[in-house]
């Protein structure tokens, strides 16, 4: 009975995470999302309107330089623009950054 409950556990585990399992649609929210967050962060409430509006479209510029390798339970992401370097996971519907161009500036 106990292995048949573990069983049941890791299968339904596996089926949520195959489910939750981000796509590129949903990437290319977070960028935008991303971007959003950190233009409100400027001083200049010219940059902080303009990411606000070109927020959009910067995001989808970058999906179309983005590599989503699939690994069914969860996805990397791998978005390169000029010599920077952008890199997440995505698992459970969230992304986590692993390589940010400000992480490589601020070492």
């Amino acid at each position: 009975m106990k292995l048949f409950s573990i069983t049941l556990i890791l299968i339904a585990l596996s089926g949520l995470l195959a489910y939750t399992n981000p796509g590129l649609n949903d990437y290319d929210q977070f960028i935008s999302q991303r971007i959003t967050e950190e233009t409100k962060k400027q001083k200049d409430p010219v940059a902080g309107v303009l990411g606000s509006l070109l927020g959009g479209l910067t995001a989808n510029l970058m999906t179309t330089q983005t590599v989503r390798k699939d690994y069914i339970f969860f996805s990397t992401y791998d978005t390169a623009f000029g010599n920077e370097h952008l890199r997440a996971i995505g698992v459970l519907n969230n992304f986590y950054t692993t390589e940010s161009p400000q992480s490589k500036h601020d070492e």
